[in-house]
């Protein structure tokens, strides 16, 4: 092999979001983080683990 390969970067310029799709995305983000602490509630007690405050409340959110 050669001394060193190239670095790849990316060279494509960022894309423009609008602040309507941005709202989106955070939305669908935040409707993921619920699920996913309700998930991690449920599997807690099952376990019998203790499962943090945070988590347990992000959980009660309605989604």
């Amino acid at each position: 092999m050669g001394a060193s390969a190239p670095e790849q970067r990316n060279v494509h310029a960022p894309r423009r979001v609008s602040v309507q799709e941005s709202k989106k995305t955070a939305a669908a983000d935040h409707r993921v983080q619920v699920a996913a602490a309700r998930l991690r509630v449920t599997l807690d007690e099952r376990l019998g683990r203790e499962t943090p405050a945070k988590t347990k409340a992000l959980a009660k959110e309605q989604l």
